[in-house]
């Protein structure tokens, strides 16, 4: 064979493996695409998977950056309430008390949750102000008003829509703030984010792959707000620990105390 023919052929050897490299690539980025597309892990009753120590980054509006969707929020206060909070200041913020951070403002804090699920049920532990949620799976109504009562966290009732844990929480005290007092999107922020005992929260929990856990939520308070706000997904990656810690809180330590070491 003639030096252009073993040429030809070892060109055509050449484009044929990168052809076949390509292929091999393109079908495993498809297989990919498909697997993350249909990732499904399920408890052993069949229940979706969401067990686990989860962890975000911290987020909020600060240091010109809003990570939180927090300047549209501030928008929608309407003037009643906006009246309400120019009487209130950071030491006002109930966490400085002590008090638990409801959700969504719990997953701003990039502190550890952590989720168990047993049948019908999802509790959920947060590590920071430790408190827990236990959240009926089944989408049965909630508490009957006889035996209802407004607390921090407020009372949650779940059902699934396909691999999504869709929370409805209602019930709440009034007392908790949607944010930090450090948490200002614009220089005219006061830093106040309350809510009323109106409020009514949906939070849509998902679980992307075998690391990855999606949070998202709906904030609607007719007392408070003009329409409901939309917290942006929030990401969680799974921690390699089978339980979250606890962190100490002293109320007897006072507001100055925490504001203090938040640099306020």
């Amino acid at each position: 064979m003639s030096r252009r023919g073993i040429a030809i052929v070892v060109g055509a050897v050449a484009i044929g493996t990168a052809l076949l490299a390509g292929m091999r690539m393109a079908t495993n980025e498809s297989g990919a695409s498909q697997r993350a597309a249909s990732f499904s892990a399920r408890t052993a009753w069949g229940e979706p998977n969401l067990t686990g120590v989860w962890k975000g980054v911290p987020l909020g509006a600060s240091s010109g950056r809003d990570t939180f969707n927090l300047t549209k929020l501030e928008e929608l206060y309407n003037p009643e309430a906006r009246a309400r909070m120019k009487e209130l200041s950071a030491k006002d913020d109930p966490t400085m008390r002590c008090a638990p951070p409801a959700f969504p403002r719990a997953v701003m804090l990039g502190h550890p949750v952590q989720i168990v699920q047993r049948p019908g049920f999802a509790f959920v532990f947060t590590e920071a102000y430790p408190v827990f949620r236990i959240i009926p799976t089944s989408g049965r109504p909630h508490t009957s008003k006889q035996y209802l009562f407004p607390t921090y966290m407020g009372d949650s009732t779940a059902r699934w829509e396909g691999d999504t844990l869709v929370v409805d929480v209602m019930s709440f005290n009034d007392e908790g703030w949607l944010a930090s007092p450090q948490d200002k999107p614009t220089n005219a922020s006061s830093g106040v984010w309350l809510t009323s005992d109106a409020m009514h929260i949906v939070e849509r929990w998902r679980r992307v792959d075998a690391d990855t856990l999606e949070y998202q939520a709906r904030v609607d308070d007719p007392k408070s707000l003009t329409t409901p706000w939309d917290t942006p997904t929030v990401t969680f990656k799974r921690q390699p620990v089978d339980r979250i810690e606890e962190v100490l809180c002293r109320p007897e330590d006072g507001a100055e105390t925490y504001l203090a070491r938040l640099g306020s």
